[in-house]
């Protein structure tokens, strides 16, 4: 059992919502090698939660990778109420670029041609490629069937659906889920594996054009098999696109236990360009692209927490956590510059990769 924690809470609820832990011992999740070595130990700075945690370097393939972790059981009390992605309006999100404006504030009517102009210019450069939604595989009027795991509140299958896609979702929590479904969302909860068990008919082999997995598969107990199922739902030729942190960045190498995209213990894989490859073919899928975001959030979230860690009664900390998972437009145009100048390097602290369906997997 982890017991203690050192660092700052980021709600007096943090701590509480760990009642009974439970730690598994585990080999490489995706070579099997037994041996691993531990390279970094440190608490949940983010939340709070209780207990210290030990990320392992696999001897095999070195990929890293948490251990001893939470059973799938338990690992469900690490995700407060507060968790990041669960939080946001209810409201129909737009795509960026979509061009849709409506009236200005003062009620002269809609906006001229020359703002919308300018409006787009700043969502291309603020765009980070995190979350790119590919061309339509069929010609017109057939709509393609896109699936994406971690749906959350569902705005990015509202980008889908706009763009003429039809699409499901997939979300672990249950009352995340209802909110997407109240916006006229299809959204399942549970696992990718429980809600093709449930409903095979709409979840058959060979069934989507597309499959979606943005900053999920750091989370899983078994990406490998996850991947693999992705694969099977996938049509010849379909493409699986995913985020994730990127550990070989120099951003984890400067900030260490206090690196935003760190927290432990929900992410429990830890992903370099190398290791993305290795469980790509070890799932049957072929490597499209790598595209380094421009993205510096992580960037500031690791200042965030660096400053509340040291300067407590600091409220600048906290305000820069709070942006990460919030930015503002300002903020964002005035990082842009640095974040373009990361990603040209491939020193960006996420990545997004594109891949399809290939040849059987390995065994």
């Amino acid at each position: 059992m982890a017991s203690g924690a050192d660092g700052v809470s980021r709600s007096d609820a943090g701590a509480a919502i760990v009642s009974h832990l439970v730690l598994e011992n585990t080999a490489c999740p995706l070579c099997g090698e037994p041996q691993s070595h531990t390279v970094l130990v440190a608490s949940d700075l983010l939340y709070g939660c209780p207990g210290e945690f030990k990320l392992a370097r696999c001897a095999a393939c070195y990929h890293v990778f948490l251990n001893p972790r939470p059973t799938r059981e338990c690992i469900g009390q690490f995700y407060p109420a507060d968790y990041g992605p669960f939080r946001g309006a209810l409201s129909v999100p737009r795509p960026l670029g979509s061009g849709q404006c409506g009236p200005l504030p003062n009620g002269r009517g809609t906006v001229t041609r020359s703002w919308k102009c300018l409006r787009r210019l700043v969502l291309w450069w603020i765009d980070s490629r995190a979350a790119p939604i590919p061309h339509s595989p069929l010609p017109a009027p057939y709509s393609p069937l896109a699936l994406e795991l971690g749906c959350s509140h569902g705005a990015f299958l509202h980008q889908l659906r706009e763009r003429g896609w039809k699409c499901v979702g997939i979300e672990p929590a249950a009352e995340v889920a209802r909110r997407a479904v109240e916006t006229g969302l299809d959204v399942r909860v549970g696992s990718l594996e429980s809600v093709v068990a449930s409903d095979p008919q709409t979840f058959a082999p060979s069934s989507f054009d597309a499959i979606f997995a943005w900053m999920v598969i750091e989370h899983l107990h078994d990406p490998v098999a996850t991947l693999r199922l992705a694969r099977e739902l996938l049509k010849p030729g379909g493409t699986l696109s995913i985020s994730v942190p990127n550990f070989g960045c120099w951003e984890q190498r400067t900030f260490g236990r206090v690196w935003y995209a760190l927290q432990l213990p929900t992410h429990l894989q830890h992903f370099t360009s190398a290791s993305i490859r290795r469980m790509l073919a070890a799932s049957g899928l072929e490597l499209v692209e790598v595209i380094h975001q421009r993205n510096v959030n992580n960037l500031v979230g690791s200042l965030g927490l660096w400053l509340r860690t040291k300067f407590p009664r600091w409220s600048l900390g906290e305000r820069l956590i709070h942006w990460t998972d919030n930015p503002s437009a300002i903020g964002l145009c005035l990082l842009t510059p640095l974040a373009r100048i990361l990603a040209i390097v491939r020193q960006s602290g996420r990545l997004t990769v594109v891949a399809r369906r290939s040849n059987p997997p390995m065994r």
